[in-house]
């Protein structure tokens, strides 16, 4: 088993281990955390997740962005690919992919100017996100770097990084503080959220 395996077992486990009295508890507090934040009042489109499991509960979040006329969106899994589709209710998700909640395909988006939530299995102090090992929101990003994305050699001079992430979107990591270690193993190529988000606080 590599580091990031062992890594991603330890963090699941943690996870897995709550209580439902505590998923609800905790999501509840990560929900208020989102909603009362400059990010999620000044987004006019949201890019969300349908939770899974012990998977932080954004509904709260979502629910309440309908009522402030927010446009939602939610990905849905194509082979090794990930689209967004918009859902104006919870009506229009239907089980996909790992039993994931996922949308139809009537509304297809690729907004560039939308604050998206991202789930993980673990994140570190300086926002670095470690996933499922699929690497759906990865591709996703690198998709988007790919259109958007400046000069390479202002990306290196500006970020130390040849695949400076320019998606346009404002990436929030989604996390229960258990989730958050000190430090992650990161590889060279690897890119931090922008914010991240716990039950304790959004930074």
């Amino acid at each position: 088993m590599t580091a990031k395996q062992q890594i991603r077992k330890k963090y699941k486990t943690l996870r897995n281990e709550m209580s439902s009295e505590e998923v609800r508890k905790k999501s509840d507090q990560i929900c208020e955390n989102i909603i009362s934040s400059e990010l999620f009042q000044n987004a006019e489109k949201i890019l969300a997740y349908a939770p899974l499991g012990n998977e932080v509960d954004i509904r709260p979040v979502i629910e309440e962005g309908w009522k402030q006329n927010k446009r939602i969106a939610f990905p849905k899994v194509f082979g090794d690919t990930m689209k967004y589709f918009e859902v104006s209710d919870f009506s229009e998700l239907e089980e996909g992919t790992f039993h994931v909640m996922e949308p139809r395909e009537d509304h297809p988006v690729d907004w560039s100017d939308a604050l998206i939530l991202v789930p993980g299995v673990a994140f570190d102090r300086k926002k670095n996100r470690m996933g499922y090992g699929k690497g759906y929101y990865d591709r996703f990003f690198e998709r988007r770097s790919q259109s958007d994305c400046v000069h390479e050699q202002v990306a290196k001079a500006d970020y130390g990084c040849p695949l400076y992430r320019k998606t346009g979107c404002i990436e929030l990591g989604v996390a229960y503080e258990l989730q958050v270690a000190e430090e992650l193993p990161v590889e060279e190529n690897d890119l931090p959220m922008e914010y991240l988000v716990t039950e304790k606080n959004l930074w």
